[in-house]
């Protein structure tokens, strides 16, 4: 199966997960991420703190911080983990930031020496389940 487009295929996991270099850009995405607002011009090749910023209404949320401390843990460590729920609020179309609950996981990508060239980040969002007083339904 030599003519297999992976990146076709990669675009189409019905899940949400993005692909970053080592300066956190973003080089992959998958539709189910993109959703109705954002195409893939918006965001490949764009610094994935600039496409999904921190919400400046919110002091509180430590999205960015969290997400860049986790990511740099997978470069450093050469492992993945999954991350404890974490706000991270998105804007919406009109630019109105909504508050949002994230459960993400990072997994690195090796080159053939085995250096991390890439990191794997994907996120289900839990909002709907999710109580920021700790408790979660079941």
């Amino acid at each position: 199966m030599s003519d297999v487009d992976f990146e076709q295929f990669f675009n189409a996991v019905p899940a949400n997960y993005l692909v970053y270099d080592l300066d956190w850009n973003i080089v992959a995405v998958t539709d189910a991420t993109l959703g109705d607002t954002l195409t893939r011009s918006e965001v490949i090749g764009r610094n994935q703190f600039d496409v999904f910023p921190d919400n400046p209404d919110a002091p509180q949320g430590s999205g960015r911080t969290a997400m860049e401390d986790a990511l740099q843990r997978v470069v450093d460590e050469g492992v993945g983990h999954e991350m404890p729920v974490t706000r991270y609020d998105i804007a919406d179309a009109s630019g109105a930031f909504q508050t949002r609950y994230f459960k993400p996981v990072n997994e690195p990508v090796f080159d053939s020496a085995g250096i991390v060239t890439h990191v794997i980040h994907g996120v289900v969002d839990v909002t709907e389940t999710h109580d920021p007083s700790g408790f979660s339904p079941a």
